[in-house]
């Protein structure tokens, strides 16, 4: 709730301080389509925050992942396979994170900033330094400047996403898992979970979405390039905090990171039309990931003190 008011009082200031240009439908789809490139890489990004971990290297696999399917449509592979390869390599990506941090016991922030290099270093050698041009025209139009039917085509596949991760987090038994691991690796083991494989498992799923949202953004700009991704490692993770997701796992919600998403793109497209510059767009963004710390944080406070309270209670009475 807290968020959703934070939402609502922001998007009634750009609509009265801006006018027709916030409010126009043309801005409104531009934010949908944008929106929707961070939602899906932010669901992925959720995905390692509730095992207790996060991927600092998303930025760089959607650059990865963009650069190496427009090479293969630049050299006249089909769409498909493109784009099947795109998010193939975010899978494997992600799998490395994983088995680093799970069964190496390599700290994520080590582990995932050590491959953000890499990719960078490598996704600039594949492209030999140079954003690769030449996408196949479908591509770009059913994956970014189209629409399916009234949605446009990246709403369409963040829906899509959203609603193949709330299977997995609330229908299946690898989702309860997620968030057991989460809450306490070592009750987990006690309870016969596989918190390796299922702390594996989560990044893989964090590098194929965040494969397939740089996918979404090169289909948008027309380019794929190494640095496409840049700022989407700390907005990621600044939106499903935002959205509720604790940071060292444990808990988290969907509807929260749309939100957290939500909140966002709103802020960040009042800002543009307003002529805030880059940087100091930076420290607004910075300083409202700060600001979410501390308010989850207090929360998190505020239930353990219940909890207390409530313990207490029938000790009390007896």
């Amino acid at each position: 709730m807290q968020i959703f008011v934070a939402l609502v009082v922001l998007a009634g200031v750009f609509t009265v301080g801006q006018g027709a240009m916030f409010a126009d439908l043309t801005n409104l789809d531009s934010m949908a389509r944008v929106g929707s490139i961070l939602l899906v890489v932010s669901v992925g990004q959720m995905f390692a925050l509730v095992v207790g971990g996060f991927d600092l290297s998303v930025a760089a696999t959607m650059g990865f992942a963009s650069t190496v399917s427009a090479l293969l449509m630049h050299g006249g592979a089909a769409p498909g396979p493109a784009i099947a390869a795109g998010v193939g390599c975010g899978v494997l990506i992600g799998a490395v994170n994983g088995v680093l941090i799970a069964y190496f016991r390599i700290s994520p922030f080590v582990a995932t900033l050590g491959m953000l290099t890499f990719l960078t270093g490598y996704a600039n050698l594949l492209a030999g330094g140079q954003s690769v041009s030449g996408l196949d025209p479908v591509f770009t139009t059913y994956l970014g400047s189209g629409d399916w039917g009234f949605l446009p085509a990246g709403l369409g596949v963040a829906i899509i996403v959203l609603a193949l991760a709330w299977v997995i987090t609330a229908r299946t038994r690898f989702g309860l898992y997620l968030f057991a691991v989460g809450g306490s690796t070592e009750a987990s083991k006690l309870a016969g979970v596989p918190v390796p494989a299922v702390q594996a498992a989560a990044y893989c799923l964090c590098g194929g979405l965040s494969a397939l949202a740089g996918l979404l953004l090169s289909a948008r700009v027309g380019i794929g390039q190494a640095a496409l991704g840049l700022n989407y490692d700390l907005l990621s993770i600044a939106a499903a905090v935002i959205g509720g997701v604790a940071i060292g796992g444990g808990t988290g919600r969907l509807f929260g990171v749309v939100l957290g998403v939500t909140l966002f793109t709103v802020l960040t497209t009042g800002l543009d039309i307003g002529a805030v510059d880059e940087f100091t767009q930076q420290m607004i963004t910075g300083g409202v990931l700060v600001l979410a710390v501390l308010l989850a944080q207090s929360r998190a406070r505020r239930r353990v003190r219940l909890g207390r309270t409530s313990s207490a209670v029938p000790g009390e009475q007896s």
